[in-house]
Order: structure tokens, then sequence, then C-alpha cells
């Protein structure tokens, strides 16, 4: 009987021993566990964080490549458009002015006196206008007041043809490029170059009709030459001023 209790107390004493190191393994292996999901966790956490971190950045960087293409866009945009207005204003101002001075001078022309030149004067002079050889040839078999009532048709025809041309010139340049104009500028452009328009036709009435019995009663009083050199010269000086102020302005505004 004695023996049969030491032999229970054994049992117990070693189910206690196995117990109690079963319970500290129990005790490492959760403790280790629960470390592992907690290093496991951090780096998940630390992996979604950068992630989404990297998503935003990505997402910032577009939105900031497409704000600063638009912005570049606009600005190439405005460039060209400032480019466009100077050339347009600046080479129609020149034109127009080269127009109106031709044009306005036209009730001034002054002619060689070729009714006094001999033969040799009188080729040399023609050439050196750039009139064509059977025109010369025509002139030579002329004398007197003859040759140059003809020389002065001949030389005033040669101006007329260069005011259309230069009108012309401008014409086009204004219908072409007044898109690029400020408002207000088409119309100050327009006018004065119908003025020179009506100068010209003015021009060309006076050496069709030159002697003729009703040329001084009718074309003599140079009435649209002499509006063009009046009134027209007051909306040339207007006009200049404000291209002047314009393509200064828009050159400081390009800076």
């Amino acid at each position: 009987m004695r023996d049969s209790n030491m032999e229970i107390s054994h049992l117990f004493g070693l189910a206690l021993q196995y117990a109690g190191l079963f319970g500290i393994t129990l005790i490492g292996v959760a403790g280790a566990a629960f470390g592992f999901f907690k290093w496991f966790g951090a780096k998940w956490l630390e992996s979604k964080f950068s992630e989404r971190l990297q998503n935003l950045k990505s997402e910032q960087d577009q939105a900031i490549r497409l704000v600063q293409s638009t912005i570049d866009r606009e600005v190439h945009r405005a460039k060209k458009l400032y480019d466009n207005e100077f050339t347009a204003l600046s080479d129609s101002w020149r034109l127009l002015r080269a127009a109106y001075d031709i044009s306005a001078s036209s009730v001034a022309s002054m002619t060689a006196n070729v009714e006094r030149m001999n033969n040799e004067e009188l080729e040399r002079h023609l050439a050196k206008r750039g009139m064509e050889e059977w025109q010369r040839a025509e002139f030579q078999a002329m004398k007197g007041e003859a040759r140059q009532g003809e020389y002065w048709k001949w030389s005033e025809w040669q101006k007329a043809v260069e005011c259309d041309k230069r009108w012309r010139d401008c014409q086009q340049q204004i219908d072409s490029t007044s898109i690029f104009f400020p408002a207000g500028f088409t119309e100050k452009f327009r006018s004065i170059n119908e003025m020179i328009c009506a100068s010209n036709v003015e021009f060309e009435e006076r050496i069709r009709q030159h002697k003729e019995p009703q040329y001084r009663e009718a074309f003599d009083r140079f009435e649209a030459t002499k509006k063009l050199r009046k009134e027209g010269k007051v909306k040339m000086d207007e006009l200049e001023g404000m291209v002047r102020d314009r393509l200064w302005s828009v050159a400081k505004e390009g800076f």
C-alpha cells in the first residue's frame, strides 16, 4: 500500500514537471508567434503606406505635368499671337505709309524737259527710266511739245501704276492680317486706304483727260487728293501714334 502511494506521488510529480514544461513551451510559442505577427503586421503596414505614398506621388507628378503642359501651351499660344500681331501691325503700317506718300504726292509731279533733248540725251534718259525700246523709238520720232506731252502722260502713267500697286499691296496686307489687329485698328487702316484709292482714281482721270476741255473744271481741283493730304494726314498721325504705342506695349509684355 505504501509502495503504491509512492508510485502515485512519483507519477504526479512527473506530470507536474511535464505540465510545467509544456506550459512554458506554449507561452514561448505564443510569445514568438505574437512577435512574428507584430513584425509582419508592421512590415505589411509599412509596405502599404509606402505603396500608397508612391501612388500619391505619381498622381501628384502627373497633375503637375498636366498643369505645366497647359501653362506651356498657353504661353506658347500667347507668344505666337504677340508675334503675329507685332508683325501684322508693323508690316501693315509700312505698306500704308508707302501707299499714302506716293498717292499724296501725285498733285506735285515733276517731269523732265525732254523736248529740248537731242536724240542721244533722250535715248539715255528714257533707257534709264526703263522705257521699252519700241517706245523709245516712237519718242525719238516726236518733236517739241508733242514729245513733251506724250512723255508727261507716259511718266504720269508709270507713277499711277506704282500708286495702284502700293495701294493693292497694302489692301492685301490688311485683308490677310487684320485678324491679328487689336480692336479699333482695322477700321482706321481701311479708312485711310479708301482715301488713297479715291485719290488714285482721281489721278488716273487727270491723266486720261489731260488737256481735254472739261479737264480743269472736273479734275484740276484735286479734291480727293487734297482730302487725302489734309484729312488723311490727320488720320495717319493718329494711327501712327496708336501703332507705336501698341508695338511698344506688345514688346514690353513679351519680356
